[in-house]
């Protein structure tokens, strides 16, 4: 593929590591950032660190087996900056800034429902309840997140720590006040990256289009157009009817939207769930594949015979009443596969994510708080993070309303599927907004097991533009 000599992708090296080319390693931490208004600090401490942020070409490839990744003592750093830090930093982009509406809106901000009846993030979100912002240790009431910092570290404990305390000093020293800082380490079990609930993670991801990477894509991993993550390159073909999006000034090309989530897993609460819900002859694990649509070593139920080397390599098209996958499952809920209906190409992230606390063991619960940090890469939070969580985690009767307009199932009677079992919330919390569809719902189909506490809406700038946004001259066109 022929990469235009203007399009950011061609130069990657330009790019913000983490994006195109994920950090991995066993260790990361998330340093939350409030720059108190102070514009003169916040430009000192951004051109402080802009010559230790991470290009693309400085992330280690992914090494051969038995080989470390990460050079002794080697750490990694992305910088991603909200809206408000932005306009502390140039009160010039505001007027370019306020086009990308939940960008700017930020994840506690009044926002139009589709309805045109006006609300606010959380509310879309489903961030309620025990999700409110009000319960948020990230982004929640209180001072303004203005930058957030990953920092990323391979098995050398000391570097990481050193890392983090080295950027932790660098901020105060600036007068920048760290709000919160998270640290997160990847666990495995047998060879592969595993979450809390106890599945394989990280499975299924696409590629991007155009990059030519040193590692190849899985199977059944669409290769997307660079311009759904990274700001100034070719996108996907959109529906002439959709809103189009913003054309961006100069110093955006290169970058990417970043949308950090922290998540908090009730895993003795889901597998207490899965073990209530079995039928005769099921096991808790069985109940649990149905609800996730993979088994927890990462086999997908529409394909039991795959291998690790294809088991992302599968579609539903042979299955449009969910006999096999149920319609509520995560995977599918979440990741329809088959861009003909559901235009799930323009839908796709980059996800970063990483799990924080201790591993849970089923044999040993113990109460401690666990979870993940989602974090992903994009170019549209509206039409990527926000649609699926909106039109389609949390949307009751998707699939089924998408397949009855393509003819793939029979559009009468209605039918309910169920709500995302990981992401929504649990059959009390989402009584009030199903209404009549509340009853409709199988039990395996609510959640109540994954509760938001902390968000942040960034924007990781091109190598380039962070010098840019560090300097005094004003940021036009």
């Amino acid at each position: 593929m022929a990469i235009a000599a203007d399009s950011p992708l061609a130069r990657p090296e330009q790019i913000q590591g983490n994006i195109l080319r994920p950090f991995g390693g066993k260790y990361q931490a998330f340093l939350v950032l409030s720059f108190g208004n102070d514009q003169a600090g916040a430009r000192r401490w951004l051109a402080g660190i802009a010559g230790r942020v991470t290009g693309t070409a400085g992330v280690p490839p992914r090494a051969a087996p038995g080989k470390p990744r990460f050079a002794p003592g080697q750490t990694l750093l992305n910088v991603g900056l909200t809206a408000s830090g932005l306009v502390v930093l140039h009160p010039e982009t505001a007027g370019r800034l306020a086009a990308y509406e939940a960008f700017w809106s930020g994840p506690l901000g009044s926002r139009l429902d589709d309805a045109g009846r006006l609300t606010t993030t959380p509310a879309m979100l489903g961030d309620t309840g025990r999700s409110d912002p009000g319960n948020w240790v990230i982004g929640g009431v209180g001072p303004a997140v203005d930058a957030v910092l990953t920092i990323a570290t391979g098995k050398d404990r000391d570097a990481f720590d050193q890392a983090v305390e080295r950027e932790q000093a660098a901020a105060a020293a600036a007068g920048l006040k760290v709000l919160h800082t998270q640290h997160c380490e990847v666990h495995r079990r047998d060879r592969q990256r595993v979450e809390h609930f106890g599945y394989a993670d990280g499975i299924s991801q696409p590629s991007v289009r155009g990059f030519a990477d040193d590692e190849p894509s899985p199977a059944g991993s669409p290769a997307i157009a660079a311009g759904e993550f990274i700001v100034g390159c070719e996108a996907e073909r959109r529906p002439p009817s959709w809103k189009q999006r913003p054309v961006p000034p100069r110093w955006m090309r290169g970058g990417s939207f970043q949308v950090l989530r922290r998540l908090e897993q009730d895993a003795e609460g889901w597998w207490k769930q899965m073990e209530k819900l079995r039928g005769k002859g099921e096991s808790a694990e069985d109940v649990a594949a149905r609800v996730m649509g993979r088994r927890l070593d990462g086999t997908p139920l529409a394909k039991p015979d795959a291998t690790r080397e294809n088991r992302n390599d599968f579609t539903f098209d042979s299955d449009p009443d969910g006999d096999q996958t149920p319609r509520y499952a995560h995977i599918r809920k979440v990741n329809p596969r088959d861009n003909m209906v559901f235009r799930d190409r323009i839908h796709k992230m980059l996800r970063r994510g990483i799990p924080f606390g201790e591993l849970f063991d089923r044999k040993k619960p113990d109460g401690q708080k666990r979870g993940i940090v989602f974090n992903s890469y994009l170019t549209s939070i509206e039409d990527q993070f926000e649609y699926v969580q909106r039109k389609w985690a949390n949307n009751a009767r998707f699939p089924s309303t998408t397949l009855a307009q393509y003819g793939r199932i029979p559009a009468e009677p209605p039918r309910v599927d169920g709500l995302d079992p990981v992401l929504s919330d649990n059959k009390a919390g989402a009584a009030a907004r199903l209404g009549d569809d509340a009853h409709k719902v199988p039990d395996p189909a609510y959640g109540g097991f994954v509760t938001t506490t902390g968000a942040v809406y960034a924007f990781a700038p091109s190598l380039p533009a962070l010098w840019q946004l560090a300097g005094d001259e004003r940021l036009d066109g």
